[in-house]
């Protein structure tokens, strides 16, 4: 019988504190709010058990949308279902950080979703005040350059 992915190993098959990985998840959640495909490419990308096929897809994910994100036909994250996507995206990524670690995924999934809020619209007031001093795609490189570093801070082992 498969074990319950919602319930937690012993302490001692777990990677790392319960808080420890709630941070993580509050970090991806942020960060996924500002660029949803660094939800799952985080973890995929940090897990060296992920597939090379999965590997590659999460790479060109998370490039397909810094791209995109800079094409001024690119509709606002603020449109719906923007924020909700991006809440679901975060919350996956949660599920993933917790099962790498051996987790419950309940709380690191809730976790995440709510603080992809915080990247969803704080990097949306960002890019709107940085677009008053300056292009727009200053302000872009900026909030990519924080995304990058807060998924990667969440999903390092």
């Amino acid at each position: 019988m498969p074990a319950d992915p919602t319930v937690a190993l012993p302490r001692d098959a777990a990677h790392g504190s319960g808080a420890g990985l709630l941070l993580r998840s509050a970090l991806l959640g942020v960060a996924s709010g500002s660029r949803a495909s660094l939800a799952l490419a985080a973890p995929t990308l940090a897990d060296p058990g992920s597939h090379a096929l999965g590997r590659l897809l999460a790479r060109l994910g998370v490039v397909a949308e810094l791209t995109g994100d800079k094409l001024p036909s690119t509709p606002s994250r603020l449109n719906p279902p923007g924020p909700q996507s991006r809440a679901v995206a975060a919350a996956f990524g949660g599920v993933a950080l917790a099962r790498q670690r051996g987790r419950a995924v309940w709380l690191p999934a809730a976790t995440a979703a709510l603080f992809s809020t915080v990247g969803t619209w704080g990097g949306a007031a960002w890019r709107a005040h940085a677009a008053r001093s300056g292009p727009d795609w200053r302000g872009a490189f900026v909030e990519d350059a924080v995304a990058l570093t807060l998924a990667g801070l969440a999903a390092r082992r």
